[in-house]
């Protein structure tokens, strides 16, 4: 609150801060989206990862303008920029590191003249930051523990920061159902998630789509959670595949299949591309695919891709993960094994077009859209407007 000159007080206007696992540049995943979707709502502040000081050195002095920084990034976004200690996974430099944060953050809120409405932390290797009121959500967007080798991160390191994580929190969310009770499981002692799953933005038609092309798409990051033997046997079987999105795959074997997928004559790889022109290759395809490996770390998942197929009218041939059942939707074509893999992604290209269908399946994504996630977001902390 503010103290006016007639001695009254007025509200000081509420922002919602948003702590993700990755910076605002990074590839355009949950955290983006969902915090995007938050600002029709209300202000959102989101806090990059701090960059440790000997790499704002390297950087030169285009990196950072002192110690801390803010800067609108989107409509109803700032962001915090701010330095902080290397080795943070240390557990000395860690406390100095979440120190450096939390005043960091004060400082911010100081400068913007607002006050957290709620703190949303979704990082797998940093905690909330120290004297910032509002309420404290965990929002777990992926088995970090599982994947914690993917991250470059210590398994232990990510196991000790996520359960100190849930004791210090409010309430917390899990991004599938599959996740929540795991975490249920492996943390007794600690709050039970709900499921806060990912979303999808809902765009009008650019163009009036007529007969959908014999294309499979495969949308989003390329790596290690593709099931290589899926797309293998869609590729052998001649069916034109495009393919968009950026490579963010570590392992060489892995590396190695992707180079000859992508190289193959049936395969066309456009790379990241902007929403728009995104959306103008979905509106046209005939098939989306969301051929995911059977691990632990794919299971807990909850692949964006699913839905933005939906969200554009294209029928999808999926594997069985329990996100895809918790949709609990015959819109998604639930597939086993490479020869039926196949088999499904070719019967979804041969069937007659059915503009009844492609309107069930937009009204679908229709239920699941980000505005509709920041809303039980929003409903969680009691914030609902």
């Amino acid at each position: 609150m503010l103290q006016t000159d007639n001695g009254h007080r007025k509200p000081v206007q509420q922002v919602f801060v948003y702590i993700p696992g990755s910076r605002w540049e990074n590839v355009q995943g949950t955290d983006h989206r969902l915090a995007a979707a938050l600002a029709h709502q209300v202000p959102v502040l989101w806090i990059d990862p701090p960059l440790p000081i000997h790499r704002a050195l390297r950087l030169g002095p285009s990196a950072l303008h002192g110690t801390t920084e803010l800067s609108n990034v989107a409509p109803g976004i700032t962001r915090l920029r701010s330095l902080s200690v290397p080795g943070f996974t240390r557990p000395i430099l860690a406390l100095a590191a979440k120190h450096l944060l939390g005043r960091a953050v004060r400082t911010a809120l100081g400068e913007m003249g607002m006050d957290p409405l709620a703190v949303l932390l979704s990082s797998p290797s940093t905690g909330f930051p120290r004297r910032i009121s509002g309420q404290k959500i965990l929002f777990v967007t992926d088995d970090w523990v599982a994947g914690a080798a993917m991250m470059g991160l210590s398994g232990r390191f990510v196991h000790r920061t996520l359960r100190r994580n849930l004791r210090e929190a409010d309430a917390a969310a899990a991004v599938s159902p599959y996740l929540a009770e795991s975490l249920r499981l492996r943390f007794p002692d600690r709050l039970t998630p709900v499921v806060l799953a990912n979303g999808c933005e809902l765009q009008e038609c650019l163009q009036q789509v007529g007969e959908r092309s014999a294309n499979a798409a495969l949308v989003g990051q390329l790596n290690e959670r593709l099931d290589m033997d899926l797309l293998e046997a869609v590729q052998e079987a001649g069916i034109p595949v495009l393919v968009i999105g950026p490579r963010t795959d570590r392992d060489p074997a892995a590396g190695q299949r992707l180079d000859a997928f992508l190289a193959s004559e049936s395969v066309t790889w456009l790379g990241e591309l902007p929403a728009t022109e995104l959306r103008q290759h979905l509106e046209q395809a005939g098939v989306g695919l969301t051929p995911y490996a059977d691990t632990a770390f794919n299971r807990s998942s909850f692949p964006l891709k699913t839905l933005e197929y939906l969200a554009a009218g294209v029928p999808v041939v999926a594997t069985d993960l329990p996100a895809v059942r918790w949709l609990n939707t015959d819109l998604v074509t639930v597939s086993h094994g490479r020869e039926e893999f196949a088999q499904c992604v070719q019967q979804a290209l041969v069937g007659p077009h059915d503009p009844a269908a492609e309107e069930r399946r937009r009204h679908f994504a229709r239920l699941h859209t980000w505005e509709a996630r920041a809303g039980q977001l929003l409903e969680l902390v009691g914030a609902r407007r």
